[in-house]
C-alpha cells in the first residue's frame, strides 16, 4: 500500500482552506500577500523554512504587507475552541515546536508574527500578535497531543478580524474592521 501524501490528508486540506480564506480576507483589506504555504521542500512535503547556516525555522503561512508595513501571518483552522474543564476557559492550541519557531522567526527578521484562527463552527476569524498572546500561553509538555508538546491560548484574548457570514468575497472594497 502506498504512503498517503501529507497534501492528500483531510487535515491538510482543511488547513489549506483556512489559509486561503485568511489570505483572501487580508487581500480584501488591502494587503499584498506572499503565500508562504505554497513553497515547500523538494518533495513538496516540507514546510517552508528560514534557513541559517546551522539551523532552520518553519516560517508562518503568509508574508503580508501594506503601506510600508510587513507582517508574518500564521493561520490555524479549528473546528471549534476547546473547553479546558479545569478552568472553564475556551482555548486554541498549536504545536509547541511551531510556536517556538515562529517566535524565533520574529526575533531574527524583526517582523511581527500574527496568529489567525479560523473557527469553522462560528465562521469567526480571530487574530492577535504572537508576542501579545504569548503573555497568556499555557504550555503542555506531554506527548499525548503531539511529539513536541503544545501551547494553548485563551480564545477571549484574540480579537475578531471578521465573521465569514458577513464578508463579501467579491472585488476588494477597502479596509475591514480589526485589521492589524
Amino acid at each position: 500500500m502506498a504512503v498517503k501524501s501529507l497534501r492528500d490528508t483531510e487535515e491538510f486540506k482543511r488547513g489549506r482552506n483556512g489559509e486561503r480564506i485568511v489570505a483572501r480576507l487580508l487581500q480584501l483589506a488591502g494587503y499584498a500577500i506572499v503565500p508562504s504555504y505554497d513553497y515547500a521542500g523538494e518533495d513538496g512535503e516540507k514546510a517552508p523554512r528560514l534557513q541559517g547556516i546551522r539551523e532552520s525555522w518553519v516560517i508562518p503561512d503568509l508574508d503580508i504587507g501594506q503601506d510600508g508595513t510587513r507582517f508574518w501571518v500564521e493561520v490555524k483552522t479549528k473546528q471549534a475552541a476547546t473547553l479546558r474543564h479545569i478552568t472553564g476557559i475556551y482555548e486554541h492550541g498549536m504545536s509547541l515546536r511551531q510556536y517556538q519557531h515562529y517566535l524565533e522567526v520574529q526575533r531574527i527578521t524583526g517582523t511581527s508574527v500574527w496568529l489567525f484562527v479560523y473557527e469553522e463552527d462560528t465562521d469567526d476569524v480571530l487574530f492577535e500578535r504572537l508576542d501579545r498572546i504569548a503573555l497568556f500561553e499555557r504550555l503542555y509538555h506531554g506527548n499525548k497531543m503531539g511529539r513536541s508538546g503544545m501551547v494553548f491560548f485563551p480564545r477571549d484574548r484574540f480579537r475578531l478580524f471578521a465573521n465569514l457570514q458577513h464578508v463579501n468575497f467579491g472585488p476588494p472594497s477597502g479596509q475591514m474592521v480589526g485589521v492589524p
